[in-house]
Protein backbone atom coordinates (compact mmCIF):
# COMPACT_ATOMS: atom_id res chain seq x y z
CA UNK A 1 0.00 0.00 0.00
CA UNK A 2 0.97 3.65 -0.11
CA UNK A 3 1.02 5.81 -3.18
CA UNK A 4 3.68 7.07 -5.45
CA UNK A 5 2.89 10.06 -7.61
CA UNK A 6 -0.59 9.69 -9.03
CA UNK A 7 -1.71 10.45 -12.52
CA UNK A 8 -4.88 11.90 -11.04
CA UNK A 9 -7.50 11.26 -13.66
CA UNK A 10 -10.89 12.88 -13.92
CA UNK A 11 -11.61 16.53 -14.29
CA UNK A 12 -8.13 17.75 -15.08
CA UNK A 13 -8.13 20.71 -12.69
CA UNK A 14 -5.02 22.19 -11.17
CA UNK A 15 -3.36 22.94 -14.49
CA UNK A 16 -0.47 25.38 -14.17
CA UNK A 17 -0.02 24.85 -10.43
CA UNK A 18 3.65 24.30 -9.62
CA UNK A 19 4.62 20.98 -8.08
CA UNK A 20 6.74 20.82 -4.91
CA UNK A 21 8.18 18.25 -2.56
CA UNK A 22 7.22 18.37 1.10
CA UNK A 23 10.74 19.57 1.88
CA UNK A 24 10.40 22.48 -0.54
CA UNK A 25 7.04 23.35 0.95
CA UNK A 26 8.48 23.21 4.48
CA UNK A 27 11.31 25.52 3.43
CA UNK A 28 8.75 28.02 2.16
CA UNK A 29 7.14 28.00 5.61
CA UNK A 30 10.35 28.74 7.48
CA UNK A 31 11.41 31.83 5.58
CA UNK A 32 13.19 30.36 2.57
CA UNK A 33 12.11 32.08 -0.62
CA UNK A 34 9.95 30.03 -2.94
CA UNK A 35 8.65 30.71 -6.41
CA UNK A 36 7.00 27.28 -6.57
CA UNK A 37 3.44 28.45 -6.02
CA UNK A 38 0.40 29.88 -7.71
CA UNK A 39 -0.32 33.19 -5.98
CA UNK A 40 -3.38 35.11 -4.85
CA UNK A 41 -3.52 38.07 -2.51
CA UNK A 42 -3.47 35.96 0.66
CA UNK A 43 -2.69 32.34 -0.20
CA UNK A 44 -0.34 30.49 -2.53
CA UNK A 45 -1.22 27.09 -3.93
CA UNK A 46 1.22 24.32 -4.83
CA UNK A 47 0.73 20.69 -5.70
CA UNK A 48 2.44 17.77 -3.98
CA UNK A 49 4.86 16.02 -6.31
CA UNK A 50 3.76 12.66 -4.92
CA UNK A 51 0.06 12.94 -5.82
CA UNK A 52 -1.49 15.56 -8.09
CA UNK A 53 -4.76 15.48 -6.17
CA UNK A 54 -3.07 17.08 -3.14
CA UNK A 55 -2.88 20.89 -3.00
CA UNK A 56 -0.66 22.58 -0.41
CA UNK A 57 -1.69 26.02 0.82
CA UNK A 58 0.68 28.66 2.18
CA UNK A 59 -0.62 31.78 3.92
CA UNK A 60 1.33 34.93 4.82
CA UNK A 61 0.78 34.32 8.55
CA UNK A 62 -0.76 31.91 11.02
CA UNK A 63 -3.54 34.43 11.60
CA UNK A 64 -4.33 34.59 7.89
CA UNK A 65 -4.48 30.79 7.75
CA UNK A 66 -6.83 30.72 10.75
CA UNK A 67 -9.07 33.36 9.18
CA UNK A 68 -9.28 31.42 5.92
CA UNK A 69 -9.66 27.87 7.22
CA UNK A 70 -10.64 28.07 10.88
CA UNK A 71 -14.41 28.18 10.50
CA UNK A 72 -14.34 25.36 7.95
CA UNK A 73 -12.33 23.20 10.36
CA UNK A 74 -14.81 23.95 13.14
CA UNK A 75 -17.67 22.99 10.81
CA UNK A 76 -15.97 19.71 9.89
CA UNK A 77 -14.25 18.61 13.11
CA UNK A 78 -15.19 20.54 16.26
CA UNK A 79 -16.33 18.76 19.40
CA UNK A 80 -19.25 21.11 20.06
CA UNK A 81 -19.85 22.96 16.79
CA UNK A 82 -19.38 20.34 14.08
CA UNK A 83 -21.92 21.10 11.34
CA UNK A 84 -22.40 24.66 12.58
CA UNK A 85 -21.36 27.86 10.81
CA UNK A 86 -20.02 29.83 13.77
CA UNK A 87 -20.15 33.62 13.77
CA UNK A 88 -16.60 33.90 15.02
CA UNK A 89 -13.77 31.63 16.12
CA UNK A 90 -13.22 31.55 19.88
CA UNK A 91 -9.69 32.16 21.07
CA UNK A 92 -7.44 29.85 23.03
CA UNK A 93 -8.36 26.27 23.89
CA UNK A 94 -12.06 26.90 23.28
CA UNK A 95 -11.19 27.64 19.67
CA UNK A 96 -10.01 24.06 19.34
CA UNK A 97 -9.46 22.85 15.82
CA UNK A 98 -9.66 26.35 14.35
CA UNK A 99 -6.49 27.41 16.15
CA UNK A 100 -4.25 24.49 15.26
CA UNK A 101 -1.27 25.08 13.03
CA UNK A 102 -2.37 22.45 10.51
CA UNK A 103 -5.61 22.09 8.54
CA UNK A 104 -6.65 19.38 6.11
CA UNK A 105 -9.85 18.52 4.28
CA UNK A 106 -11.29 17.16 1.08
CA UNK A 107 -12.18 19.88 -1.39
CA UNK A 108 -15.71 18.51 -1.49
CA UNK A 109 -16.00 19.07 2.27
CA UNK A 110 -14.71 22.62 1.95
CA UNK A 111 -17.38 23.10 -0.74
CA UNK A 112 -19.98 21.72 1.66
CA UNK A 113 -18.94 24.33 4.24
CA UNK A 114 -19.11 27.14 1.68
CA UNK A 115 -22.58 26.05 0.58
CA UNK A 116 -23.77 25.91 4.19
CA UNK A 117 -22.47 29.44 4.73
CA UNK A 118 -24.40 30.62 1.67
CA UNK A 119 -27.54 28.87 2.89
CA UNK A 120 -27.39 30.12 6.49
CA UNK A 121 -29.49 33.24 7.13
CA UNK A 122 -27.35 36.11 8.31
CA UNK A 123 -24.10 34.31 7.52
CA UNK A 124 -21.59 35.30 4.87
CA UNK A 125 -18.14 34.12 3.87
CA UNK A 126 -15.34 36.23 5.30
CA UNK A 127 -12.91 38.04 3.05
CA UNK A 128 -10.26 35.43 3.89
CA UNK A 129 -12.63 32.57 3.02
CA UNK A 130 -13.53 34.27 -0.25
CA UNK A 131 -9.85 34.69 -1.13
CA UNK A 132 -9.20 31.00 -0.43
CA UNK A 133 -12.30 29.92 -2.34
CA UNK A 134 -11.36 32.04 -5.34
CA UNK A 135 -7.73 30.89 -5.31
CA UNK A 136 -8.86 27.26 -5.42
CA UNK A 137 -11.38 28.05 -8.14
CA UNK A 138 -8.66 29.65 -10.26
CA UNK A 139 -6.56 26.50 -10.17
CA UNK A 140 -9.51 24.19 -10.82
CA UNK A 141 -9.98 22.66 -7.37
CA UNK A 142 -13.42 24.23 -6.82
CA UNK A 143 -16.10 25.39 -9.21
CA UNK A 144 -19.78 26.20 -9.19
CA UNK A 145 -22.39 23.93 -10.74
CA UNK A 146 -25.44 25.04 -12.76
CA UNK A 147 -27.33 25.87 -9.58
CA UNK A 148 -24.50 28.07 -8.28
CA UNK A 149 -23.44 25.65 -5.56
CA UNK A 150 -19.76 25.01 -4.93
CA UNK A 151 -18.43 21.57 -5.86
CA UNK A 152 -15.02 19.96 -6.02
CA UNK A 153 -13.38 19.50 -9.40
CA UNK A 154 -9.91 18.67 -10.60
CA UNK A 155 -7.83 15.48 -10.47
CA UNK A 156 -9.58 12.38 -9.20
CA UNK A 157 -13.07 13.86 -9.48
CA UNK A 158 -15.89 12.34 -11.44
CA UNK A 159 -19.50 13.39 -11.56
CA UNK A 160 -20.86 16.86 -10.89
CA UNK A 161 -20.96 16.30 -7.13
CA UNK A 162 -17.25 15.60 -7.02
CA UNK A 163 -17.56 12.23 -5.33
CA UNK A 164 -15.51 9.92 -7.58
CA UNK A 165 -12.63 8.51 -5.53
CA UNK A 166 -12.66 11.48 -3.21
CA UNK A 167 -11.34 14.18 -5.53
CA UNK A 168 -8.75 16.79 -4.59
CA UNK A 169 -7.68 17.48 -1.03
CA UNK A 170 -6.03 20.49 0.57
CA UNK A 171 -3.61 20.92 3.45
CA UNK A 172 -2.02 23.91 5.13
CA UNK A 173 0.59 24.31 7.87
CA UNK A 174 1.30 27.65 9.51
CA UNK A 175 4.76 29.06 9.00
CA UNK A 176 7.15 29.33 11.92
CA UNK A 177 10.78 30.07 12.65
CA UNK A 178 10.91 26.64 14.32
CA UNK A 179 12.04 24.41 11.48
CA UNK A 180 11.47 21.12 13.32
CA UNK A 181 7.98 22.08 14.42
CA UNK A 182 6.98 22.97 10.87
CA UNK A 183 8.37 19.76 9.43
CA UNK A 184 6.80 17.57 12.08
CA UNK A 185 3.40 19.22 11.62
CA UNK A 186 3.70 18.90 7.84
CA UNK A 187 4.48 15.18 8.10
CA UNK A 188 1.35 14.76 10.22
CA UNK A 189 -0.72 16.58 7.59
CA UNK A 190 0.87 14.48 4.84
CA UNK A 191 -0.44 11.35 6.54
CA UNK A 192 -3.93 12.83 6.33
CA UNK A 193 -3.34 13.30 2.61
CA UNK A 194 -2.37 9.62 2.28
CA UNK A 195 -5.52 8.63 4.17
CA UNK A 196 -7.71 10.68 1.82
CA UNK A 197 -6.09 9.57 -1.42
CA UNK A 198 -5.09 5.93 -0.82
CA UNK A 199 -8.23 3.80 -0.48
CA UNK A 200 -6.29 0.62 0.34
CA UNK A 201 -4.47 2.34 3.22
CA UNK A 202 -7.69 3.92 4.45
CA UNK A 203 -9.50 0.56 4.41
CA UNK A 204 -6.61 -1.06 6.28
CA UNK A 205 -6.77 1.65 8.96
CA UNK A 206 -10.48 1.06 9.46
CA UNK A 207 -9.89 -2.69 9.71
CA UNK A 208 -7.13 -2.13 12.28
CA UNK A 209 -9.43 0.09 14.34
CA UNK A 210 -12.34 -2.34 14.15
CA UNK A 211 -10.44 -5.58 14.72
CA UNK A 212 -7.16 -4.83 16.48
CA UNK A 213 -7.84 -1.99 18.93
CA UNK A 214 -9.30 -3.09 22.26
CA UNK A 215 -12.48 -1.43 23.43
CA UNK A 216 -10.75 0.26 26.36
CA UNK A 217 -8.13 1.65 23.99
CA UNK A 218 -10.84 2.90 21.63
CA UNK A 219 -12.42 4.74 24.55
CA UNK A 220 -9.02 6.10 25.56
CA UNK A 221 -8.36 7.37 22.02
CA UNK A 222 -11.77 9.02 21.72
CA UNK A 223 -11.20 10.73 25.07
CA UNK A 224 -7.79 11.94 23.87
CA UNK A 225 -9.36 13.47 20.77
CA UNK A 226 -12.16 15.09 22.73
CA UNK A 227 -9.57 16.58 25.05
CA UNK A 228 -8.14 18.28 21.95
CA UNK A 229 -11.68 19.41 21.04
CA UNK A 230 -12.12 17.05 18.11
CA UNK A 231 -15.44 15.34 17.56
CA UNK A 232 -14.08 11.96 18.55
CA UNK A 233 -17.46 10.30 17.93
CA UNK A 234 -17.07 10.81 14.17
CA UNK A 235 -15.65 7.50 12.95
CA UNK A 236 -13.70 8.81 9.97
CA UNK A 237 -12.21 11.67 11.96
CA UNK A 238 -11.31 9.27 14.76
CA UNK A 239 -9.50 6.81 12.47
CA UNK A 240 -7.92 9.53 10.33
CA UNK A 241 -6.39 11.22 13.37
CA UNK A 242 -5.35 7.86 14.80
CA UNK A 243 -3.27 6.95 11.78
CA UNK A 244 -1.74 10.42 11.48
CA UNK A 245 -0.72 10.64 15.14
CA UNK A 246 0.41 7.05 15.42
CA UNK A 247 2.60 7.30 12.33
CA UNK A 248 4.29 10.60 13.20
CA UNK A 249 4.11 11.55 16.88
CA UNK A 250 7.38 11.22 18.81
CA UNK A 251 6.67 13.01 22.11
CA UNK A 252 3.00 12.96 23.12
CA UNK A 253 2.81 9.25 23.86
CA UNK A 254 5.67 8.87 26.29
CA UNK A 255 8.47 10.34 24.19
CA UNK A 256 11.05 8.70 22.00
CA UNK A 257 14.74 8.88 21.24
CA UNK A 258 14.41 9.60 17.54
CA UNK A 259 13.69 12.92 15.93
CA UNK A 260 13.40 16.47 17.13
CA UNK A 261 9.77 16.12 18.10
CA UNK A 262 7.60 19.10 18.72
CA UNK A 263 6.28 18.79 22.29
CA UNK A 264 2.97 19.86 20.87
CA UNK A 265 1.30 19.65 17.50
CA UNK A 266 -1.01 22.29 16.13
CA UNK A 267 -0.90 24.15 19.44
CA UNK A 268 -1.62 21.07 21.55
CA UNK A 269 0.47 20.71 24.68
CA UNK A 270 2.28 17.49 25.48
CA UNK A 271 0.09 14.95 27.30
CA UNK A 272 1.79 13.96 30.56
CA UNK A 273 -1.22 12.09 31.93
CA UNK A 274 -1.33 8.45 32.92
CA UNK A 275 -2.79 7.46 29.56
CA UNK A 276 0.40 8.41 27.73
CA UNK A 277 1.97 4.99 28.27
CA UNK A 278 -1.16 3.21 27.05
CA UNK A 279 -1.27 5.43 23.98
CA UNK A 280 2.40 4.66 23.47
CA UNK A 281 1.63 0.95 23.46
CA UNK A 282 -1.12 1.59 20.91
CA UNK A 283 1.37 3.50 18.80
CA UNK A 284 3.95 0.71 18.87
CA UNK A 285 1.34 -1.76 17.65
CA UNK A 286 0.07 0.61 14.97
CA UNK A 287 3.58 1.44 13.77
CA UNK A 288 4.32 -2.26 13.23
CA UNK A 289 1.06 -2.57 11.30
CA UNK A 290 1.84 0.53 9.19
CA UNK A 291 5.44 -0.48 8.46
CA UNK A 292 4.18 -3.68 6.85
CA UNK A 293 1.65 -1.88 4.67
CA UNK A 294 3.07 1.52 3.71
CA UNK A 295 5.91 0.72 1.36
CA UNK A 296 6.53 4.38 0.56
CA UNK A 297 5.47 6.55 3.52
CA UNK A 298 5.82 10.32 3.16
CA UNK A 299 8.80 12.15 4.58
CA UNK A 300 9.86 15.79 4.81
CA UNK A 301 13.42 15.64 3.58
CA UNK A 302 15.91 13.07 4.83
CA UNK A 303 15.28 13.40 8.55
CA UNK A 304 11.58 13.95 9.24
CA UNK A 305 10.09 10.50 8.75
CA UNK A 306 7.44 8.21 10.14
CA UNK A 307 8.20 6.81 13.59
CA UNK A 308 9.33 3.33 12.48
CA UNK A 309 12.02 4.70 10.15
Amino acid sequence: MGKSKSGGGGGGGGGGVPTVTLEQFADSLTGASSSSSSSSATVTVSRWDRDDRVFLLRFPSAAAQRDAMGRASVFLEDLDDRGVVVDRIPSGQRGGVANYSGHNMRARDLARFLNRVDATPGAAPTSAEIALRDALARVGVLRTDKSGRWVASGPGTTGHDGDGDGGPVVAAVAGSSNRDEVRDALLHEAMHMVFYTDASWRDACYAHWDDEVAEEDKARWVAFLKGLRYDGDDRELCVNELQAYMCTERLLFGGGEKGGGRGKRDGKEKDDGGDARALGAMQAKFAAFAAARLSNPPSVGAHTKCVWL
